[in-house]
């Protein structure tokens, strides 16, 4: 079912190449974005019914100012690492405004994509919604889903431009295994209890079922300074494990950058499968259970297993999670029916708005082959799952999918 794919691993020296080492600075440092429009476009974000009018003089500010800003700062990092060739950027912050003025200036990505928001350190309350982390736990094309913000950020835009444009800037993770454990970030703790490896063995394992798959390692030298004996062991046992698997291919974001442009002209859906252990009583063992967690242009998932519709939503066309469970479509109906080699599952889904969806059939069904559907996509998860991706209406969907042995 896997094509082509390879692992990815960004190592420390990636940090230096594209960002100053204090906390929350890049090379263009988004609060400078911010600063910049408040100085040149009025001041900060208005209150009530002059709100969309002082984000659109906000964001007309930017874009005209930002190119030269962003070219003096690359001049200047320059100057002081005459050797580095300097093409990622990174920023806390981030919209189509700011992603457009990298292109511009000739940047192929925009590094510091975190897969949730809400935990991410020195958030101004200043700074507006549209300005936070759109998109999923790997590489993505930020720009391709950018529709619902095209109406205040990109005003004279022609849809040829917007066609042309979004396949140039390619997101990438803050640290790729964010979504798999709230503890993550905590190098000397993942360390310690091992699971660095683990998390990085969960991407090993999800390599056959995705075309292509890269993995951000985000180790600060700050941190590494503090680690003492044991931690510094256990980060080079940690990188001696890495490079000892047989896909993995160290690269800088560069390289990672230009190899995710080459082979993938629009953002890759990914599918990755971990497991989440959890201890319900004190006396009782661990119990595992799977998770599915899967991305594409349009949206994100995560499936728990044995339930078929997803634990969480996120919709990059429109609002970022789906929190409200009336919200929510609701799976109304799901029917396999089989008839000697032939198997048919139709599906209804109830929803209250357009929008991406998806069900997770747990099981191992790469026994069967597609032949026909009316559905997005329909992928194999190895021995874990069918994936089927829907397109909702407003109001019921009804959906067919008709498989063979």
């Amino acid at each position: 079912m896997g094509g082509r794919y390879q692992i990815c691993s960004g190592h420390r020296q990636v940090a230096h190449n594209m960002a100053h080492r204090e906390r929350g600075r890049s090379l263009v440092d988004a609060r400078h974005q911010t600063d910049l429009g408040n100085k040149l476009g009025g001041g900060k974000k208005r209150k009530s019914g002059c709100q969309h009018e002082a984000m659109a003089s906000h964001l007309v500010t930017m874009r005209e100012k930002l190119p030269e800003y962003i070219i003096k700062e690359r001049e200047r990092l320059t100057r002081a690492m005459p050797w580095a060739e300097i093409n990622i950027a990174g920023a806390v912050f981030k919209n189509d405004t700011f992603l457009r003025a990298l292109e511009q200036t000739g940047f192929r990505g925009l590094w510091g994509y975190h897969w949730n928001q809400q935990g991410v350190e020195d958030v101004d309350a200043n700074v507006p919604e549209i300005e936070t982390d759109r998109g999923g736990f790997g590489c993505f094309y930020p720009l391709e889903a950018s529709a619902s913000l095209d109406a205040i950020v990109a005003r004279g835009t022609t849809d040829a431009d917007l066609t042309q444009s979004f396949e140039k800037i390619v997101g990438v993770p803050y640290h790729t295994a964010a979504h798999l454990a709230e503890d993550a970030h905590n190098l000397r703790a993942a360390l310690l209890n091992g699971t660095a490896q683990q998390h990085y063995d969960v991407y090993v394992g999800s390599a056959a079922w995705n075309q292509w798959l890269g993995y951000v390692e985000h180790i600060d030298p700050l941190t590494v300074a503090h680690l003492g004996q044991e931690g510094l062991e256990r980060l080079d046992a940690y990188f001696a494990h890495v490079v000892s698997v047989q896909d993995t291919k160290p690269l800088l974001l560069s390289q990672m950058v230009d190899d995710y442009i080459k082979h993938c002209q629009k953002t890759e859906p990914t599918v990755v499968v971990g497991a989440s252990t959890e201890i319900q009583e004190e006396t009782a063992k661990p119990k595992s259970t799977l998770k599915i967690f899967y991305y594409d242009a349009a949206c994100e998932f995560t499936f728990v297993e044995g339930a078929m519709d997803p634990v969480e939503i996120k919709n990059y066309t429109a609002e970022r999670v789906l929190q409200s469970k009336a919200n929510k479509p609701v799976l109304t109906g799901f029917l396999p029916t089989r008839h000697r080699t032939q198997l048919h599952i139709a599906i209804v889904v109830e929803s209250t708005r357009t929008m991406p969806y998806g069900i997770a059939v747990w099981g191992d069904h790469e026994g069967l082959r597609l032949t026909e559907a009316n559905v997005d996509d329909v992928r194999w998860i190895g021995e874990h799952s069918l994936f089927i991706r829907l397109t909702l209406q407003s109001g019921k969907n009804e959906f067919s999918v008709k498989l063979t042995i």
